[in-house]
């Protein structure tokens, strides 16, 4: 099957965001410690790309999140991979500045920084795309990946948001 036959819906999109929100008011997932998070999921249904299925700006959590948390989960559905993959070719100097530019220029959502999941079923089936900002980076993915966790979701990262080896 492909992703967008398995069943996910809209309740099933927001129940997530809300776990995300409630373990974001009390969980430490870098050295900002608890920060408010923009959080947007978005199905991975074809007709559906870039369109927020789910989003929330907890209080406190700046305006420009909610662009980049939207953004970064838009890269995640558009290229089928966690956005930590695009930040990594970056950080390894795989991708040039010319190339970034052509992207973003190209497809202006297109946002290379780690914060956005894939969120899967148990067949390992693409179900949605999750990402956060307000925290760092690294710390919007961790507090992605725990939320997908906690609702029995299948992640490339472990129960603390690291990446499975």
């Amino acid at each position: 099957t492909k992703a967008y036959d398995t069943i996910f819906t809209d309740k099933d999109a927001a129940a997530l965001v809300d776990c995300a929100v409630k373990l974001a008011k009390t969980t430490t997932t870098d050295e900002k410690g608890p920060q408010p998070l923009a959080i947007c999921c978005m199905v991975a249904q074809p007709d559906v790309l870039a369109v927020p299925t789910a989003l929330r700006r907890m209080d406190g959590a700046k305006a420009v999140s909610v662009i980049f948390a939207t953004h970064k989960a838009f890269t995640v559905l558009a290229y089928k991979a966690d956005s930590i993959k695009h930040a990594d070719r970056i950080k390894n100097k795989l991708w040039t500045e010319a190339d970034m530019v052509l992207l973003q220029s190209s497809v202006p959502q297109f946002t290379p920084w780690d914060g956005g999941i894939m969120v899967m079923d148990k067949d390992d089936e693409l179900l949605c795309s999750l990402a956060a900002a307000g925290r760092t980076s690294a710390g919007d993915r961790r507090m992605m990946a725990i939320a997908a966790h906690k609702m029995g979701y299948k992640t490339n990262f472990d129960e603390k948001g690291n990446p499975l080896a």
